[in-house]
């Protein structure tokens, strides 16, 4: 594996880069999806965009375990429970504080400013992009136990989780709506296998993926896998958005099979062929920059689009196969200069970001 000179993983870099384009035009995306008429053709090409970019989500969380779970890294309680949890809580109490401000004063509801109640509340659940952080500390309380596990697991028994993890969190769960699936559903609730839920497959995934290694016709179906998890993200939600005569996001949610199909596939195909060889030296520099700086930016990214929906520019502004991709495009810059600001600036570098 091809490692920059401060011994990174270049393929995890850059899938971070890609990871953190891909948050943007999700959420640029969800400005308008969610009220359109899904038989315009504006709806179906943001129906497009967003299928393809439903992976981003996974994949952050498959890079943050395939360190976090690794072996080899020194992870303890301590770097745990005193660096890396507090760093996240510190970040989120900051701009959860700073969003909720920001809503109450700026962007209020019905013109009336919240309450103190509100504001506390809101302070407390976060902004809507915030639930990650939530989800990621949850993951960072059990990595010590499932360090432990993964120190002692074959590579068999990793491929044994990841399968009861895909039927029973991803497959099973994506019918319940059918008669058959609620049946189903019903006998799987009374297997009471909670300790496969949540993300906690995505994170055990990340450390699979990155230790093994492939036959090229296991590669070519996981990359087969990739592809058709995107076709059926946008085909069924198209089905399932003309059956309700309304967006229906079921086929768009992370757990679900199709979206994990399309994040494994990336993942393994930036580990086996993305190294920035084609980048060139700017290139490469600007994305391992951007990588560093991830972080920072998905803090800040949901401002900028804000904004930019407040002065008229949106997924809809003209014809979506050209709005999409500016206002992706300045969301993403506006929130790589900010982060860039933020790194400089002691008190955020360290607790912000």
């Amino acid at each position: 594996m091809k490692e920059n000179t401060q011994g990174r993983l270049l393929y995890a870099d850059l899938l971070r880069a890609l990871a953190m384009v891909a948050v943007i035009v999700v959420h640029v995306c969800g400005n308008n999806w969610p009220g359109m008429d899904v038989r315009s053709t504006e709806w179906q090409i943001l129906n497009g965009f967003d299928s393809l970019v439903r992976w981003c989500v996974p994949v952050f969380v498959m890079l943050s375990g395939m360190f976090f779970l690794d072996p080899q890294r020194n992870v303890t309680y301590q770097s745990i429970f005193r660096k890396n949890l507090p760093r996240i809580a510190a970040a989120f109490l900051i701009w959860s504080t700073f969003y909720a401000l920001y809503t109450a004063f700026f962007n209020s509801r019905a013109g009336t400013p919240d309450s103190l109640g509100q504001i506390i509340t809101n302070i407390a659940f976060g902004h809507y992009h915030l639930w990650f952080l939530y989800m990621i500390m949850g993951l960072y309380l059990i990595t010590p136990i499932l360090r432990l596990l993964i120190k002692g697991a074959s590579r068999r028994d990793l491929e044994y989780f990841l399968l009861l993890y895909f039927v029973f969190t991803l497959f099973l769960p994506a019918f319940n709506s059918t008669q058959a699936g609620q049946v189903v559903s019903g006998v799987v609730y009374r297997l009471d296998l909670k300790a496969l839920g949540g993300y906690i497959g995505y994170y055990v995934a990340g450390y699979y993926f990155r230790t093994y290694d492939f036959t090229p016709k296991v590669k070519k179906l996981i990359y087969a896998a990739g592809i058709l998890g995107v076709v059926w993200t946008w085909g069924m939600t198209v089905v399932a958005s003309l059956e309700w005569n309304a967006p229906n996001e079921t086929w768009f949610l992370y757990l679900t099979p199709n979206v994990a199909m399309m994040s494994v596939g990336l993942f393994l195909f930036f580990k086996e062929h993305c190294h920035g060889t084609r980048l060139g030296k700017w290139g490469l520099a600007f994305c391992l920059k951007v990588s560093r700086l991830s972080f920072g930016m998905y803090l800040v990214h949901a401002f900028f689009n804000s904004r930019l929906v407040a002065l008229g520019l949106n997924a809809v502004t003209w014809t979506p196969l050209a709005a999409v991709p500016v206002a992706t495009a300045l969301v993403f810059l506006f929130s790589f200069v900010a982060a860039w600001i933020m790194s400089h600036i002691p008190f955020l570098r360290k607790y912000g970001m």
